[in-house]
C-alpha cells in the first residue's frame, strides 16, 4: 500500500514537472528585448473584435509590427522591431597581444579609427576601417606603468606587482635561462605587471628550452573581429597584422548569417511607438475605456524589452497596495518564470552582443567561437567589433517567421606573415547581431 503511494505521489509530481515546462520555455523569447507588450487589465478597457487592426504600424519613416490578441488576464497589444536578415564573418582568439605606439600612429595613417574604454574594469580597444571592427579586451589592471611593477624570488626572475613582488618566495636554484632576462626588463604590458616581450628575448628563451609563454605574462586578451563577408575581414586582418607584426598563420572563416532587429534599439523611442500604437487603437475604435491619461503613464515607462509573460507592462497592485501601470515583475508578488537563460526582464541590452554561442534553448544557431594559443612576439597586436548588415526595404512587411535561423559556410584564407611568430590559433567566423 505505501509503495502505491508512492509511486502515485512520483506520478503526479513528474505530470505537474511536465506540465510547467512549455510555461518556462514559453516566458521569455529573443524576440521580446526589441518588443514591448502592454496588456489592457484596468477594469472598464474593452476590446471591439469587429475593428480592423493593422499588423505594421507606421512611426516616422520607421515601420513596426503590432500584434493584439486577448489572454485569460486581459487584452494585449504588443508592437516589436520587425527582424532583418544579417550577414557577416567573425574571428576570435585569446593569448597575450602588445600593442605600441608606433603601431597605433602607422595604423592611424592607414585609415584605422581606434577608440577606447573600460567597462567592468577591463579595458576594451576597438579599431575600425570601411565595415570592420576589431576589438580587443584587455584583463583587469594590476598596474597602470612600469612603476607598479618590482621584481621578485630568489634570483630575481619574477616580475610581478610591487606590492607583491617582496612577498614571492622561490627555489634558490639558478636556472641556465635566467642570463636572458639581461635582455628584457620588468614592466606594466597590458595592465599586468610582466617581462617585457621581444625578439632577443623570446629567441633566448626557446634556446634554453623554455616556452616564453611561461615567462611572459603579459595578460592574456580576448580578441574578436568581425565585417560583412570573410574576403574583407581576411583582408583587413592581414593588414592590421602587417603592422603589428604577427607571423604566418592560416585563418579559417565560417560565414553566416542570422536574423536581428531592423534597427538598433537605442536609436528608437519605445515610448514614442507605443503612445502611436494604443492612440491608433483607441482612434480605430479597436480598444474603447482607455483615456489618454492611461496612454500617458503607458508610455512614459514603456522601454524595449518589457514584453513577455514577466516584464510586460499592465495595471497591476504595487508594492504599497495601489494600482498602476507597471511592468509585472515590479508588482505585488508576482508569480515570476525562471528561464534558461535571458529574463527579458527591464530594457533590452544595449552594446555590442558578440558572436552566438549555444548554450540553451534561447539561443540561435551558428558557431561558438574559436579560442587559439599565442605565443608572446616582437608585435604587438589589438583587435575587436562588427561587420555590416543588410535590410530589406520594408522589413516590417515581411516578418520572419523563424525566430533565430542561422547559416554558415566554411573558408580557408591564406597565410598572413610578419615578423613575429603565432603557434595554434583557432579562429571562427559567425553572425553576430547589430550593434544597438
Amino acid at each position: 500500500m505505501v509503495v502505491k503511494c508512492m509511486r502515485l505521489i512520483t506520478g503526479l509530481v513528474i505530470i505537474l514537472l511536465m506540465l510547467s515546462l512549455p510555461l518556462a520555455v514559453a516566458c521569455f523569447s529573443p524576440k521580446d528585448r526589441y518588443a514591448v507588450e502592454v496588456v489592457l487589465n484596468k477594469p472598464g478597457i474593452t476590446y471591439n473584435p469587429n475593428a480592423t487592426v493593422p499588423g505594421v504600424l507606421n512611426v516616422g519613416e520607421r515601420s513596426f509590427v503590432m500584434r493584439l490578441w486577448n489572454g485569460s488576464d486581459g487584452l494585449h497589444v504588443r508592437v516589436e522591431i520587425p527582424q532583418k536578415r544579417e550577414t557577416g564573418a567573425y574571428w576570435s582568439y585569446s593569448g597575450v597581444l602588445v600593442i605600441t605606439e608606433g603601431n597605433l600612429s602607422q595604423l592611424t595613417k592607414m585609415g584605422w579609427i581606434g577608440t577606447s574604454m573600460v567597462k567592468n574594469g577591463s579595458s576594451v580597444n576597438v579599431f575600425k576601417k570601411g565595415n570592420v571592427t576589431l576589438k580587443i579586451t584587455l584583463p583587469k589592471k594590476e598596474c597602470s606603468s612600469d612603476s607598479d611593477c618590482a621584481t621578485g624570488g630568489c634570483s630575481g626572475e619574477i616580475c610581478a606587482p610591487k606590492w607583491e613582488a617582496g612577498k614571492i618566495a622561490s627555489p634558490c636554484v639558478y636556472a641556465k635561462w635566467y642570463d636572458c632576462l639581461k635582455l628584457t626588463s620588468c614592466g606594466c604590458v597590458n595592465g599586468t605587471c610582466s617581462w617585457k616581450p621581444n625578439p632577443a628575448f623570446e629567441k633566448c628563451l626557446k634556446e634554453h628550452g623554455v616556452d616564453p609563454s611561461k615567462v611572459i605574462r603579459a595578460g592574456r586578451v580576448r580578441v574578436e573581429a568581425t565585417g560583412p563577408n570573410p574576403e574583407e575581414l581576411e583582408k583587413a586582418l592581414k593588414e592590421f597584422f602587417s603592422v603589428v607584426g604577427i607571423n604566418c598563420t592560416n585563418i579559417t572563416l565560417l560565414s553566416g548569417s542570422r536574423e536581428g532587429p531592423a534597427y538598433r534599439p537605442e536609436e528608437v523611442n519605445a515610448s514614442k511607438v507605443v503612445k502611436a500604437a494604443l492612440s491608433e487603437l483607441l482612434r480605430d475604435g479597436a480598444v474603447k475605456g482607455l483615456s489618454d491619461r492611461d496612454i500617458e503613464e503607458i508610455s512614459a515607462i514603456a522601454n524595449w524589452g518589457d514584453a513577455g509573460w514577466n516584464s510586460r507592462i499592465g495595471w497591476y497592485e504595487t508594492k504599497n497596495g495601489t494600482f498602476a501601470w507597471i511592468p509585472y515583475y515590479e508588482s505585488k508578488d508576482p508569480q515570476l518564470v525562471r528561464c534558461g537563460g535571458s529574463s527579458g526582464t527591464g530594457n533590452a541590452s544595449t552594446g555590442w552582443i558578440g558572436p552566438p554561442v549555444q548554450s540553451n534553448g534561447s539561443s540561435s544557431g551558428g558557431a561558438s567561437p574559436g579560442t587559439g594559443e599565442l605565443n608572446p612576439g616582437s608585435g604587438p597586436n589589438a583587435t575587436g567589433g562588427f561587420g555590416n548588415h543588410t535590410v530589406s526595404p520594408n522589413p516590417s512587411i515581411n516578418v520572419p517567421q523563424n525566430e533565430m535561423a542561422s547559416t554558415t559556410n566554411t573558408k580557408t584564407g591564406s597565410a598572413i606573415c610578419g615578423p613575429a611568430s603565432i603557434l595554434g590559433i583557432a579562429v571562427l567566423v559567425g553572425m553576430i547581431r547589430r550593434r544597438r
